[in-house]
C-alpha cells in the first residue's frame, strides 16, 4: 500500500497480483499536472506479465502527456497500446483552481465520487464505455463534476468486487483502500483500489503556516 498527503489531495492505493502470480496487470497514477491533478487506475487485459507490460505501458503513456487534455491523453494511450493486450482504464483530472473533476472511463474499471451532504451520502459514478485501450475505442466524451472539501474518489480495477462502494465509510484514504482491498479483492484476478480524498482547505491551511 502507498499512501500520501500532498495538502489538498490526501490519497491512498493498494494492490496485489492474481494469487500466484508475481506481477500485476493492474496500475495506477497519481501526478500534479499544471492545472492540478491527474489520477488514473489501468488494468492491462488478463493477467500475467503480458498484462503487466501494457499497464505499465499506459501509465508510461499518461506520464509523458499530463499537459494535454483527457480525450487526448487516451488518444496517446491508445496508439502506444497498439500490438499488445491492450488495457482497461479509468482518468481523471482534478483542476484546483476550480475545484472541478473531470473524468473518462474505457472497459471494465469503477470510480465513484462519494460525499456528503448534511446527513445524507451521495454516490456519483464514472461513465464507462465499452472497449479497449489499444485495440477499440468508444465515443470519448469527458464527463465533469464539482468538487467540494471532503469528497472522496474512488477508483478500483475489475478485480475488486463493486459492492465495495456500500461500505464506503469515514475520510481515510489509507484506511479505506486496505479495508477495500482486504474484503473486496476476487481470488481469480489482479485486484487495485486508489482512493483520493479531495480536501482544498487543508491544503490552504498548510500553506498559510509557510
Amino acid at each position: 500500500m502507498i499512501t500520501s498527503d500532498y495538502g489538498e489531495l490526501q490519497w491512498s492505493v493498494a494492490g496485489r497480483p492474481m494469487p500466484g502470480e508475481e506481477l500485476s496487470g493492474d496500475n495506477y497514477l497519481v501526478v500534479r499536472t499544471p492545472t492540478g491533478w491527474l489520477l488514473a487506475v489501468v488494468d492491462g487485459l488478463g493477467h500475467g506479465p503480458e498484462a503487466a507490460a501494457a499497464g505499465s505501458a499506459l501509465i508510461s503513456t499518461f506520464v509523458d502527456h499530463v499537459e494535454v487534455d483527457l480525450v487526448q491523453l487516451v488518444r496517446f494511450g491508445h496508439e502506444a497500446l497498439k500490438g499488445t493486450r491492450g488495457c482497461a482504464c479509468a482518468l481523471a483530472a482534478i483542476d484546483s483552481r476550480q475545484c472541478l473533476l473531470g473524468w473518462i472511463g474505457i472497459g471494465n474499471v469503477e470510480g465513484v465520487v462519494h460525499r456528503i451532504q448534511g446527513e445524507r451520502l451521495f454516490a456519483e459514478y464514472i461513465t464507462m464505455r465499452g472497449g479497449i485501450v489499444g485495440y477499440r475505442l468508444p465515443n470519448l466524451q469527458p464527463t465533469f463534476v464539482n468538487l467540494d472539501d471532503g469528497d472522496l474518489l474512488v477508483m478500483a480495477t475489475d478485480g475488486i468486487n463493486s459492492d465495495f462502494v456500500q461500505m464506503i465509510a469515514g475520510r481515510d484514504p489509507e484506511r479505506l483502500s486496505a479495508s477495500i482491498l482486504n474484503n473486496y479483492a476476487k481470488s481469480t484476478d489482479d485486484a487495485l483500489v486508489l482512493v483520493a480524498c479531495w480536501c482544498p482547505q487543508a491544503g490552504r491551511q498548510e500553506d498559510d503556516l509557510k
